[in-house]
């Protein structure tokens, strides 16, 4: 019998995070090691990483309110819900990072560089909502803030691949000797949502037998689009999706988390390379290994203390904890030329907002309808990109403000983290009641 992750926790827990590993390995390897190799050789200023990170952004943010309602509306139920869109978005991906081998120096044809970063972040979107999608579907409730924790973990993993050996391989080999190692790796990771299927009964592929009944739906089965809009209404009837619709507009405008991404994140390169004059290597050293790992630490912990103690309540107290200590950092900046204290603080900010992600997205799928997986997980998802976006448009403005001062930089972003912690306080009993009682599923009714 083939392993599926209807039945198997280490098959479900298994295929997300190998997923989320795909997910790290691509965007940080552009967003992080090349921009630091870019920047380390004077090719590249925060007006060019913002063109072209905003590039990556785009389909994470327009994309995924498209993705997100095809998803539901068309599936291959023969295969599951969501499996066929994993390997459809997997393949792309492979493709995509494939298309970069035609650019011989990133350095001199950055327009190609912003342009097939679109276009590879159009598969990674749509994997990203599938896996997302996947997620909600195959989850039981009690395993969704652990599952989070260790999806995240994964992510770090593949960022810390990204950052440290393809980053290595960049700075001694070149820019397509990384491409090449990193090429065999996507397509290894597409052999698992590749040979592990959603439940008993689904096919391998479109064209494989039929094993058990029929998993193809009827006509009365299939949402259509005006039922997905319908459903969603319904869906943020409840007070609790209404705020979280808020709170993930304004979750990543301050920076957190170490995406790179929000007005303090986006300056990690130019602060620690340009203004602080730490060698490039070490930056990646340092992002590579100990961020990475006090992200995925506060992951792990975050989805253990999120599953002891509730997703909300653990959610609040890290925001504000997070938002002292980015006050407190900044209020040290006579230290900031001392690199061992640069990296300690940046260690344990970053553990600390690594509990707030976890917690973030274990609240918003325990709020999210199971039939409408794709479609509103993903407008959260969405929102949540626009902030990060906000926050990377608004830093370069914002450091003119404060006359390049970094240190003032880090206290326009805390203001917007305490504006995060100001909405989950109004979110409360809310949250609370939803926590205790998780979305019914949506009936699906036809005329």
């Amino acid at each position: 019998m083939a392993i599926n992750m209807q039945e198997s926790r280490t098959a479900r827990f298994g295929t997300l995070c190998t997923l989320y590993f795909s997910q790290g390995v691509p965007w940080f390897f552009i967003a992080t090691a090349l921009v630091t190799f870019l920047v380390d050789e004077n090719a590249m200023t925060d007006d060019e990483k913002l063109v072209l990170i905003s590039m990556g952004m785009l389909p994470w943010i327009a994309g995924k309110l498209i993705l997100g309602p095809m998803i539901d509306r068309f599936q291959f139920r023969s295969m599951g819900r969501r499996r066929p869109w994993v390997l459809i978005s997997q393949l792309g991906m492979v493709i995509t990072i494939a298309a970069f081998l035609i650019i011989d120096d990133p350095a001199d044809d950055l327009k190609t560089l912003g342009l097939f970063f679109l276009i590879h972040n159009i598969f990674a979107a749509l994997q990203d909502v599938s896996a997302d999608a996947l997620a909600v579907e195959v989850l039981p409730d009690e395993e969704i803030p652990l599952a989070n924790g260790l999806m995240f973990v994964a992510k770090g993993f593949g960022a810390m691949f990204a950052v440290l050996v393809l980053g290595g391989i960049l700075l001694d080999s070149g820019f397509q000797s990384a491409l090449y190692v990193q090429l065999p790796v996507l397509l290894v990771i597409m052999l698992i949502p590749l040979f592990v299927k959603e439940k008993e009964g689904d096919r391998f592929l479109p064209w494989s037998q039929q094993v058990g009944e029929s998993a193809e739906p009827s006509d009365e089965e299939i949402m259509k689009f005006g039922e997905i809009v319908s459903g969603f209404k319904v869906a943020i009837s409840d007070s609790a999706a209404r705020w979280a619709l808020l709170l993930c507009t304004v979750m990543w405008i301050g920076g957190g988390m170490g995406t790179g991404m929000g007005i303090i994140d986006f300056q990690w390169e130019f602060l620690f390379v340009d203004e602080l004059n730490w060698e490039a290597q070490d930056y990646l050293d340092t992002k590579a290994l100990p961020v990475f790992l006090c992200t995925m630490l506060g992951f792990l912990v975050g989805g253990f203390a999120g599953s002891k103690f509730g997703s909300r309540k653990v959610l609040t107290f890290a925001v504000g904890a997070g938002t002292v200590l980015t006050v407190l950092w900044s209020l040290s900046r006579s230290n900031w030329d001392q690199q061992s204290f640069m990296t300690g603080a940046w260690l344990f900010w970053t553990f600390v907002w690594a509990i707030v992600g976890a917690n973030l997205l274990a609240l918003l799928m325990s709020l999210t309808t199971k039939e409408l997986g794709g479609t509103q997980f993903s407008i959260y998802m969405t929102l949540i990109n626009v902030g990060a976006f906000a926050g990377n448009a608004l830093s370069p403005q914002v450091l003119d403000l404060v006359d390049q001062n970094y240190a003032n930089l880090f206290l326009v972003g805390a203001l917007f983290q305490g504006l995060v912690l100001a909405v989950l306080l109004k979110m409360g009993s809310s949250l609370e009641t939803t926590e205790s009682s998780p979305p019914e599923s949506i009936a699906i009714t036809t005329e």
